[in-house]
């Protein structure tokens, strides 16, 4: 799909910084974003720890104790 077609460009009069021009993707587009950003996110919120962070993670809770 040519880029022409996904995507509208027009000056915003109220919202425009400096006299830019602010592009607009059609509703679709807009959609079909948004299930791919919430489907990557949904993802990587569900990855296990890495076994370093947890490490990490546990040697920062033994010094906070041990400040206490």
């Amino acid at each position: 799909m040519p880029t022409a077609e996904l995507a509208e460009t027009r000056p915003m009069e109220d919202e425009a910084v400096d006299g830019a021009e602010v592009a607009f993707l059609e509703p679709h587009i807009q959609e079909q974003l948004g299930r791919v950003l919430r489907s990557f996110c949904d993802d990587l919120v569900h990855q296990p720890i890495p076994d370093k962070f947890v490490v990490l993670l546990a040697q920062l809770e033994a010094k906070q104790r041990e400040k206490k």
